[in-house]
């Protein structure tokens, strides 16, 4: 991130919006690189491990970039929810003033997208790659 020279942020929301999405690529990248090397389907990287972050280790970071992709397909916002909060580290207040809507809103959608990744990791849907 800090090597992008290209990349201008014209706000403290598009800085944000960046960032989260380049977290997001960089663990679900090294997530493949972990899983091409495990031929035995070790696809399961503990974010620790991925970057040096506190969050839930044994995130299947490739099913979940997948279901967050179709998730953005029905419904950007809250795929950008959970993108700020779960790879960007950020608050509900704070995605809140990113995004521009209520806390109230933000919290609401967070659950709404939290159980239907859920739904899709649980079912298998993502599994077969």
């Amino acid at each position: 991130m800090v090597d992008q020279t290209q990349v201008e942020s014209h706000s403290r929301a598009q800085f944000f919006a960046i960032a989260a999405n380049l977290m997001r690529q960089i663990l679900v990248h090294h997530a493949r690189k972990h899983r091409a090397a495990k031929r035995w389907g070790g696809n399961k990287v503990g974010l620790d491990e991925a970057a040096m972050l506190v969050v839930q280790p044994g995130v299947d970071l490739i099913a979940l970039d997948q279901a967050l992709s179709t998730l953005a397909e029905l419904d950007p916002r809250k795929a950008r929810i959970v993108e700020l909060r779960f790879f960007g580290g950020l608050k509900e207040e704070e995605i809140a003033e990113v995004l521009g809507v209520s806390p109230i809103t933000v919290r609401r959608d967070w659950r709404i997208a939290r159980a239907q990744l859920q739904n899709q990791l649980a079912d298998g849907a993502l599994d077969g790659e």
